[in-house]
């Protein structure tokens, strides 16, 4: 019996010894990986505060967590699209540019022509958001308005964030010029350098999209279409007379219409019986030489 328990004894402290061994191998383990990492830290001349703050990513704002926030001016943007009978096009497009310019604004672009016996144009002009209600009266009194359409649209959300992340942005794009002066290598070098072309290829496209938003939210943009008026027609009066009157007017625009098409018919067949008349010539002429030829034989 007392062997049995001898026995027992002695595997506790063989199994005691083997653990208390693979702790020690595991703490010179973990030792020597630390020695490494600070002497590949110090061969690199960089920090362990600077190596973690080159690999942790740079914060960027949760999209829509600064669009509503208290306090923020909110950004819309408003157009309008106009539709117009004038009686004079050329004067009308004159004096809507002179009237965008008055107001602060601009002419985008401008188009007169012609279309269907009749002068029309097409313009788009920017005036200051503020002042959009007052041209819009004002270019309406210029003729008919046909047609008249105001959109707006809010960009709140969007300015904002993107106000937000150019900040993030340029901040890393400092940090990344303070680690190249800091780059031990030219393996660290170039990774700075691809890092660095990224964050400024994004700080571009974000500065292009805010003056975007800015120009949208500070000007709004007036579409216009102008044709010329068609001129006032003189009523005949009602009853018999009025009757009378309208079944003479519809007989003389008939005879008018008649003749017009008889004209344009004229023109239109003119040519053919030309053709048709050299044609006939020819053949006489080959008719007579022919009936000559016979009676000389």
């Amino acid at each position: 019996m007392r062997g049995i328990i001898h026995t027992a004894d002695r595997g506790r402290q063989t199994i005691s010894i083997a653990l208390l061994g693979l702790l020690l191998v595991l703490l010179v383990l973990a030792a020597g990986c630390g020695v490494r990492s600070a002497s590949e830290l110090s061969q690199s001349g960089r920090s362990p505060n600077e190596v973690l703050y080159d690999s942790a990513p740079a914060e960027s704002p949760e999209p829509g967590s600064l669009g509503y926030a208290s306090g923020i001016e909110r950004k819309t943007s408003q157009n309008a699209d106009l539709q117009m009978k004038v009686q004079d096009v050329s004067a009308a497009v004159e004096q809507i540019i002179a009237l965008s310019n008055q107001q602060g604004g601009y002419t985008v672009n401008s188009h007169v022509y012609r279309d269907d016996e009749r002068v029309s144009a097409q313009l788009v002009i920017k005036v200051p958001q503020a002042n959009l209600q007052p041209v819009l009266e004002s270019i309406a009194s210029l003729g008919e308005v046909t047609d008249k359409v105001i959109t707006t649209q809010d960009v709140t959300e969007e300015y904002y964030d993107s106000q937000a992340r150019l900040k993030v942005l340029q901040a890393k794009e400092q940090r990344l010029l303070g680690l190249m002066d800091k780059a031990a290598n030219i393996t660290e070098i170039i990774s700075v350098e691809n890092e660095l072309t990224k964050t400024r290829s994004e700080i571009e496209v974000l500065s292009g999209r805010l003056q975007y938003l800015s120009n949208i939210t500070d000007f709004s943009q007036i579409n216009i279409r102008l044709q010329q008026g068609i001129p006032g027609t003189v009523k005949a009066p009602q009853g018999t007379w009025g009757k009378a009157w309208q079944g003479f007017i519809g007989s003389i625009n008939g005879v008018i219409n008649f003749a017009s098409q008889l004209v344009v018919s004229v023109f239109v067949i003119l040519p053919w019986a030309a053709i048709l008349a050299v044609l006939t010539a020819i053949a006489i002429y080959i008719g007579r030489r022919s009936k000559g030829k016979k009676s000389g034989d």
